[in-house]
């Protein structure tokens, strides 16, 4: 399996200050997907970045606990940038991180998220900017930094930002018109699987997100990815409330995630 082949002891010499136990907990507490959609470079990121979470809420009142560790990485041979954040897992987390990175007026062209059986998620954003390059303008990377923490801390609604954002971009040049919804029980298990195809009209993981959450369903796990115009995302939902998850239910769900695929923002 991958996480065999990413060695620990490898891990330990390549991330600083962070304890051996600290390391292993890392690798007990996150499924096999992650290891093997995740090289060894961002597995050492990601453990330092829980390293600073954990001393941040040791050292900080009960607000700063709920700040989140962001990091950036640039791809330049790609063309794009990596927005990795790590934070307590919480309802709408997805939502409020893909909402805080169209208010900095940056595209997301692919997302993976991933939570560990503490409740630490570790979500990762491959973006551009508005001339579809690298994030190369610190303002834009501050901008996302201060959304996102008067999103999650200070709950503050984005959608006014965003419709903002959206009014300076062209609609998507996608050849699908009406979006493809699919929604399903995965066999043998409680969790919900969510397939879209659609125009990738700017905030529109924002509005999905927000249905998900607005739903009653959390995020397990997601596989976001956009080329020429077209959205292809899939999402693995839990329940987070006690109502069954019958027919009808998923009924409602899609209508809805067709309803927010398909318009602009409102």
């Amino acid at each position: 399996m991958k996480r065999h082949l990413i060695s620990q002891q490898h891990i330990a010499q390549t991330v600083s200050g962070v304890s051996a136990e600290e390391i292993a907990a890392h690798f007990n507490l996150l499924p096999e997907r992650y290891f093997a959609q995740t090289d060894e470079a961002d597995v050492a990121l990601h453990i330092g970045m829980v390293n600073r979470l954990l001393h941040n809420i040791s050292a900080a009142d009960s607000l700063g606990s709920l700040r989140p560790v962001i990091e950036w990485r640039d791809l330049p041979e790609r063309g794009c940038s990596v927005a990795h954040v790590v934070t307590w897992d919480r309802a709408g987390l997805f939502y409020k991180l893909a909402g805080a990175l169209s208010v900095a007026g940056l595209n997301i062209l692919s997302a993976r998220i991933t939570t560990r059986t503490d409740h630490i998620a570790i979500d990762s954003f491959v973006v551009t900017d508005a001339a579809h390059g690298a994030v190369q303008d610190e303002v834009a990377r501050e901008v996302f930094a201060r959304t996102v923490e008067s999103a999650l801390v200070g709950n503050k609604d984005l959608a006014p930002a965003i419709r903002a954002q959206a009014a300076k971009f062209a609609a998507p040049a996608a050849s699908l018109d009406a979006p493809v919804v699919e929604v399903y029980l995965e066999i043998a298990s409680p969790r919900v699987i969510v397939e879209i195809h659609a125009a990738d009209r700017f905030g529109l993981l924002y509005r999905v997100g927000h249905v998900i959450a607005d739903q009653g369903f959390s995020l397990a796990s997601a596989r976001v990815h956009t080329e020429r115009g077209l959205a292809i995302d899939a999402f693995h939902l839990e329940p987070a409330d006690t109502r069954p998850v019958d027919a009808a239910r998923l009924r409602h769900l899609r209508d809805a995630l067709v309803a927010a695929a398909g318009l602009g923002l409102t």
